[in-house]
């Protein structure tokens, strides 16, 4: 894998046409992340599989050059979080922790980009991203065959994030003004603020999206 890029971008040829180019981006695709259990007496995470929608737009200052701006968003889902022991001023309570999901953000960022019609895409983003874990339920499931909720008040959880994401990838550009891209990502999640214990756990995901572009030349 490691001899195949470095091929690629040996062999590849500095982009042409490309200074000035402003493009709009529009993504979809698949997305692991790990996601930190709340109110728990010690860390722990568990990862979930969904989708991710991503919506950008990037400038082209120099041939090999691009500065980028970007939104996203993660698909609702319901997440269960085996083996959390809830801690709260009543006592500890073990179980299987319920809530749904949530997580979106924003980033801007640079790219190097060498070829021509098929291009090699490396690149770094920055920015925010926030979590909501909504609708928290806990089960008492220690006993087999059966689950029952503690019936706990367990309040909504917000927490903000500063997000450090590399990218690698490739981009077909076929046509005078559009082209698609497989660009994968790894996020990593600096927490900011408590959200619930365990703020120094440092959260990560890895987001694979298929990208469609328009772009003119401005």
């Amino acid at each position: 894998m490691r001899t195949a890029i470095v091929l690629l971008v040996v062999l590849a040829r500095p982009a042409s046409a490309d200074r000035g180019a402003l493009s709009l981006d529009v993504g979809a695709g698949g997305a692991a992340e790990s996601v930190r259990a709340p109110y728990t007496t010690t860390p722990m995470a568990t990862t979930c599989y969904t989708g991710l929608a991503l919506l950008g737009a990037r400038y082209a200052i120099a041939n090999p050059f691009e500065l980028t701006l970007g939104a996203f968003g993660v698909i609702p889902g319901t997440i269960y979080q085996n083996a959390a022991s809830i801690k709260l001023d009543t006592g500890i309570y073990p179980g299987t922790l319920q809530h749904q999901y949530l997580r979106f953000g924003a980033t801007a960022g640079a790219r190097l980009v060498l070829g021509m019609n098929l291009r090699f895409v490396l690149g770094v983003e920055a920015g925010w991203s926030h979590v909501l874990l909504s609708g928290l339920e806990h089960w008492d499931d220690t006993q087999p065959g059966s689950a029952v909720s503690y019936g706990l008040q367990l309040a909504n959880v917000a927490r903000n994030y500063l997000l450090l994401s590399p990218l690698i990838g490739l981009e077909w550009a076929t046509g005078d003004h559009w082209s698609l891209s497989l660009l994968p990502r790894l996020q990593l999640l600096l927490p900011v603020g408590d959200g619930r214990s365990h703020s120094g756990s440092v959260e990560w995901a890895v987001v694979l999206p298929l990208q469609f572009s328009w772009f003119w030349y401005l």
